[in-house]
């Protein structure tokens, strides 16, 4: 019984110092509600194009004054608007330090495209003043320092874009991708978290609000040999005291043991 009860005491005790080694913890980026503006956040829009990225609240879009949902996080988000057509992009630069064991990227956006459908050109553009018809959002990683419109080799992932026959009006629509290898695999890189929007149709309100990365630290099982070894140092000298309690208690009383 004494050894059946050690041994799970152990392996509780074993369990839950893993457990202490891995805290999921947010990473890196700042100011993902919107509720302090655009800090940490950089805009660019594309020279000629009308609107951008703008903070929005309430339940109207921040120019025409469209129908849209509220922020699903605080009180803030942020949405493009426009009364023409124009190139939009929002992002904020990270680095990512160390090894994880997971990394999840997470957001939530609103898609109000007043157009008949979603517009891809081919190839990929995020260029508004073009015969061609382009009409889209999408989400990327891209590693920093480049074009803030490219769509080139600099770009390592693309977390979202809308697609032809894709819901017109939608969201919030809460999206979350594995990007653990990627991070990874970028250990020390300058990387770019890009939300963009273009459109040379109608309007297009791009709502953008809870974007956050989560990552877990890389999982450090400590050697179980030192932890076992002082459990069982404890319970020896708990079993020792208790025989020699034993021991004095069936003693004759003014008789000295062993005579």
């Amino acid at each position: 019984m004494m050894r059946t009860s050690f041994q799970r005491f152990a392996a509780g005790f074993a369990a839950v110092f893993v457990c202490m080694v891995l805290p999921a913890h947010g990473a890196p980026i700042l100011n993902g509600g919107f509720e302090s503006g655009f800090s940490h956040w950089t805009r660019a829009d594309m020279v000629g194009g009308d609107g951008g990225f703008l903070i929005q609240s309430g339940t109207a879009s921040p120019v025409n004054g469209i129908p849209v949902p509220p922020p699903p996080e605080g009180v803030n988000a942020a949405m493009t608007d426009a009364q023409g057509p124009g190139s939009h992009v929002l992002y904020q630069d990270f680095v990512a330090a160390e090894q994880v064991s997971l990394a999840t990227l997470s957001f939530d956006l609103f898609i109000g495209n007043r157009a008949v459908d979603f517009f891809l050109p081919a190839p990929a553009s995020l260029e508004f003043a073009t015969p061609e018809l382009n009409q889209q959002a999408r989400v990327d990683i891209l590693l920093a320092g480049g074009d803030p419109f490219s769509v080139g080799g600099d770009l390592l992932l693309n977390a979202f874009q809308t697609q032809a026959g894709d819901p017109l009006v939608s969201g919030y629509l809460h999206v979350e991708v594995d990007i653990t290898s990627l991070i990874n695999a970028n250990l020390g890189a300058s990387l770019r978290l890009r939300f963009a929007e273009v459109d040379n149709v109608n309007i297009f309100n791009f709502g953008v609000d809870n974007v956050a990365i989560e990552t877990i630290g890389p999982i450090e099982v400590p050697e179980p040999a030192p932890i076992l070894l002082v459990l069982a140092g404890v319970a020896a000298a708990t079993l020792q005291r208790r025989r020699a309690l034993r021991l004095s208690g069936s003693a004759t009383p003014g008789r000295p043991r062993g005579a």
